[in-house]
């Protein structure tokens, strides 16, 4: 509650452009409901209307413990959620009420007969007026007659008394308690000391301590050894995939330098070929050119000899010019042709750089994955590691105590004293130097 739809709660003008005023009210009911945790969900007892009571915003002070049904005017109890108990009686489930119930009659409080409040008296008379206006009587708890007194004729000072002699009997009780408690602790105190004089005097015990202590260094060493071997095995597992993959970087680079060398030799190549087909056809032109030239000398002039006469045309001339034209841009144009064929040698060098930088990075990532693959089962490793010599030492532990028993068992059999248990081993840190751990390596 309240309802959604694709995690969202769904918008009020939504619903009330769906449902009609009637069940708009039903599902203002509902919401109410289902929004009360179930514990603290308060039905009406009333079999016929049986409607949810929601929570109360104020607390009815003469009957605090109440709630009222909206429909019917039904009554309820808070506590059982069943029907409203009768004026005095309390709610049978109300543990609470039960347990400060009984530390009241252990402690001689009396309970007002009409609003049932828990009254104490310290000192005075037994005449009790209560907050409610009620007066009884704190001994009997009977109704005060405001003529008579106690109907019961009760004595006040007596009850008093006999309260006060009962109270100082229990505190000597106490008192009584308390001092036997230390007698029996401080002899209880002195037989230990005892017993562990007699322990640390036991030749079978101290030796059985020798033995103990004797087991725990081995098991240390046992364990720096186990733990520097495994380190030394990942250490060499790391180093391992370090080496693969720097000669593999290494051939990488060489490929990628012979594949670039071999790349700039065939730009350099293709330049130098260029460069030469430019000079060839500078040279045709050149020649072609002279031809013209020498031809279009001749415009005017007979013909002498055996030679006809030359007659230049228009469009000889005009060849010509566009000779001299191609003369003159071929520089430019050649320079143009060879700018084209740079960018383009530009641009496939710079495709082959990117492309040997993807692949050093491909092979960097894969190393790193490999190495943090290693790395966690390492970890996993250790972690067993760990668990295993964990669960070993609790073992032995528990070993050292059935075998403390059993022979502080038999000393107390054959000498029929105590014998104290014996202080716990104590362990190294868990820190290790390497020092130790290569000293563990060489046992």
């Amino acid at each position: 509650m309240p309802p959604r739809c694709c995690t969202q709660p769904i918008p009020s003008t939504i619903i009330k452009s769906i449902l009609n005023r009637e069940e708009q009210t039903i599902f203002m009911k509902s919401v109410l409901q289902f929004s009360t945790p179930w514990e603290a969900r308060i039905f009406c007892p009333n079999l016929i209307c049986g409607e949810f009571i929601p929570r109360r915003t104020k607390i009815d002070p003469k009957h605090p413990f109440e709630v009222v049904c909206r429909k019917c005017r039904t009554r309820a109890c808070s506590t059982c959620k069943r029907a409203a108990h009768a004026f005095g009686q309390d709610c049978p489930a109300d543990w609470e009420l039960d347990a400060v119930l009984q530390m009241g009659e252990k402690s001689g409080w009396r309970r007002c007969y009409k609003c049932r409040t828990l009254v104490e008296l310290t000192q005075g008379c037994s005449h009790i007026t209560c907050r409610c206006k009620a007066q009884f009587c704190y001994i009997c708890g009977a109704v005060w007659d405001p003529m008579v007194g106690c109907p019961n004729y009760c004595n006040g000072e007596e009850e008093l008394e006999r309260r006060r002699l009962e109270e100082e009997a229990r505190l000597a009780e106490l008192e009584k308690e308390k001092a036997e408690q230390e007698a029996r602790e401080l002899a209880e105190a002195a037989e230990n000391a005892e017993a562990e004089r007699r322990t640390k005097s036991s030749k079978e015990l101290n030796e059985l301590r020798a033995r103990q202590i004797n087991e725990r260094d081995r098991f240390c060493s046992f364990e720096r050894k186990m733990k520097w071997m495994m380190w030394t095995k990942h250490g060499q597992s790391k180093l391992d995939v370090l080496d693969r993959y720097g000669e593999l970087l290494t051939k990488m680079k060489e490929r990628h330098a012979r594949t670039t060398t071999h790349l700039e030799d065939r730009q350099v190549a293709a330049e130098m070929e260029l460069r030469a087909n430019h000079k060839q056809a500078a040279r045709s032109v050149k020649i072609r050119l002279r031809h013209m030239e020498a031809y279009c000398d001749g415009l005017g002039r007979n013909a002498s000899g055996p030679n006809p006469a030359r007659v230049v045309t228009e469009r000889d001339l005009r060849e010509l010019g566009h000779q001299y034209n191609l003369r003159d841009d071929m520089e430019r144009l050649h320079q143009s042709k060879i700018n084209v064929m740079r960018d383009k040698q530009a641009k496939q060098m710079e495709q082959l750089l990117t492309r040997q930088e993807e692949e050093l990075e491909k092979l960097g990532s894969k190393q790193d994955e490999e190495l943090e693959s290693l790395e966690e089962s390492f970890v996993s490793e250790e972690e067993s590691f760990y668990n295993i010599f964990r669960i070993r030492k609790s073992r032995l532990k528990r070993i050292w105590l059935i075998n403390e028993e059993i022979a502080r068992k038999r000393l107390e059999d054959n000498e029929g004293v105590k014998f104290a248990p014996m202080e716990p081993i104590e362990w190294p840190d868990k820190e290790i130097v390497q020092d130790e751990g290569l000293q563990a390596v060489d046992e």
